[in-house]
């Protein structure tokens, strides 16, 4: 989103996470920007049978809880969490502020950054609706190949397991592979060397 080397000139550190750590929790602060350099980050929220439910999952590349910087008086509503070993490139709310404040252009960069992830979201939220759980699983996957800018049919390798996917349905794992041997059937996905291919 934001090139490197103008973070670090801002004042960003780099700090490195293992696998299972915490970049921040629910009910944390917001005082950092964060952004992905390596690894991979997913926002989730526990309920209290110890289950998990998967908000977002971020890449290299991409932030994590930027938006919670510009809502002054709130808290992180979600808990993220570090799926593959990270590098995460750090900076003071303050001083992101002031950095964004230094450049219109990136200013609205960022805007549509957070206005497409904010679409990505509401569409995510949406499959939720679903009562059918096949059709909610779907819906998942659509939303996810959409995001990859893929249309053609088996073009999207689904990078998430069983468990992933049914924390970010609501699905229990048995739930999901019961429907994803469906799906096969009905030659709507491909398991390849149990890898799912929409």
């Amino acid at each position: 989103m934001i090139s490197e080397e103008l973070l670090i000139t801002y004042g960003a550190e780099v700090i490195h996470l293992n696998e299972s750590e915490l970049l921040f929790e629910e009910n944390d602060p917001p005082w950092y920007y964060f952004q992905i350099k390596t690894g991979q980050v997913k926002l989730v929220n526990y309920n209290s049978s110890n289950g998990e439910f998967i908000q977002s999952i971020h890449e290299q590349g991409e932030s994590v809880g930027e938006v919670f910087l510009f809502c002054k008086h709130h808290r992180y509503p979600a808990t993220a969490v570090i799926m593959k070993d990270a590098e995460i490139l750090r900076l003071r709310r303050s001083r992101f502020l002031e950095l964004l404040e230094s450049d219109s252009n990136l200013l609205l960069e960022f805007l549509k950054v957070c206005a497409e992830r904010t679409y990505h979201s509401y569409t995510f939220l949406y499959s939720h609706t679903s009562a059918d759980a096949t059709q909610r699983l779907i819906k998942i996957l659509d939303h996810l190949k959409k995001k990859e800018d893929g249309t053609e049919p088996f073009t999207y390798l689904v990078p998430y397991t069983r468990k992933e996917l049914s924390s970010m349905t609501g699905l229990r794992i048995e739930t999901v592979i019961r429907i994803l041997k469906k799906l096969q059937q009905k030659k709507i996905v491909k398991i390849i060397r149990r890898k799912v291919c929409y």
